[in-house]
């Protein structure tokens, strides 16, 4: 039996060219947290977590590590279950759940690794490539020529599906710029718009969501926080655009609350913060059977490998953030970033993740 045998962390810190306003918040990095296991027969695996400065490598380090290491390293489910149980007061709480996942992740990798097999076909998928939507709009600038510079280079790469930031400036701000979005993409192109939790108030979130719907609106992200899943729904009652959220959610059992309750349209996951692979697959099964669709939450070379092998992927693709605009700096630990051909992600076909880590990039953020 192959056990694991050695878990290591590595806390990269990647500094953004320029601070970057996040709604209300301001960031001058992002972070990741990776996690090497290597296994008794010598097979190594990667996962990390997009850690937003939280200690995740002292929580695998010190809490599941001790439990994890000597364990079988041929059923992920079996260590992350055991780790959930161990650790029963925080297996719903994002900031444990997130190094749960990227050991979870890591060890996948080491599945697919030893099946040679890709993730995506080691669950039964055949695709090569899957559609994403592209996200544009962080930087509002003082006009929308910035904006159209976005746009358009996406066009150039065959991207037909955007989804666009709103909520730091004013709603006629906004709408400004849903107008050129529409304008430069045509009529039938999907837009979904991303809040970040800052409309507060319902009176405020409707009138902002009136002022943009008239642009054709496949979804309002994270209007709320997912707790305040009841003011979602007074907002899609009100002003007939549907709702998403749910990347924040860390269980799958969380995902199914929120669809029971009706309080997405379009579930958002993000196998990073949920529990891992299974905890993914659970619940993008959930959302179908209530007829829904997921959308994921960047990580395009993780969560490639994974909607490529379900049947409810949002019909405008999956989300990606273009490493040319430098707002998720991920691709600066990757030796090649994913493919983007005609509008679609290009999935690696090496066993496991098939992730092309720059180790010299990764020691040098991590020191």
């Amino acid at each position: 039996m192959d056990t694991i045998s050695k878990i290591e962390t590595f806390d990269a810190r990647v500094p953004l060219a320029a601070p970057l306003a996040v709604g209300s918040a301001s960031i001058t990095h992002r972070t990741y947290c990776l996690v090497r296991i290597t296994t008794s027969d010598g097979i190594v695996g990667i996962g990390y977590s997009y850690s937003r400065g939280l200690p995740i490598a002292k929580i695998i380090d010190d809490v599941i590590a001790p439990l994890a290491i000597g364990n079988t390293a041929e059923d992920p489910d079996q260590i992350r279950k055991q780790i959930l149980a161990f650790n029963w007061q925080s297996a719903e709480h994002g900031t444990f759940t997130a190094a749960v996942s990227a050991v979870d992740v890591a060890l996948h990798d080491v599945l697919g690794k030893r099946t040679n097999k890709s993730i995506a076909s080691l669950f039964g998928s055949t695709k090569v490539s899957v559609p994403i939507y592209s996200v544009v709009g962080y930087h509002y600038g003082d006009d929308e020529s910035g904006l159209i510079e976005e746009i358009n280079f996406a066009k150039t790469r065959g991207i037909k599906s955007f989804k666009i930031v709103i909520g730091a400036k004013t709603p006629e701000r906004d709408a400004l710029r849903l107008a050129v979005l529409r304008k430069e993409i045509g009529e039938k192109a999907e837009i979904a718009v991303d809040a970040f939790r800052t409309l507060k108030t319902l009176e405020n979130a409707v009138t902002r969501v009136n002022l943009i719907k008239e642009y054709g609106i496949s979804f309002v992200e994270d209007p709320f926080l997912e707790s305040e899943g009841p003011l979602a729904i007074e907002l899609r009652e009100a002003t007939g655009v549907p709702v998403s959220f749910g990347e924040s959610l860390a269980s799958s059992k969380m995902c199914a609350q929120v669809l029971h309750y009706n309080q997405t349209d379009v579930l958002r996951l993000d196998a990073l913060v949920v529990g891992g692979v299974s905890e993914f697959f659970t619940a993008a099964k959930a959302a179908e059977k209530y007829g829904k669709t997921i959308a994921t939450h960047i990580h395009t070379e993780l969560h490639s490998q994974l909607v490529a092998a379900i049947p409810n992927l949002y019909s405008g693709g999956m989300e990606y953030l273009d490493p040319v605009y430098e707002i998720d700096l991920f691709h600066h630990l990757l030796v090649n970033p994913i493919q983007i051909v005609d509008g679609c992600a290009v999935l690696s076909q090496s066993p496991g993740f098939g992730f092309e880590w720059d180790w010299d990039a990764i020691h040098h953020y991590s020191k």
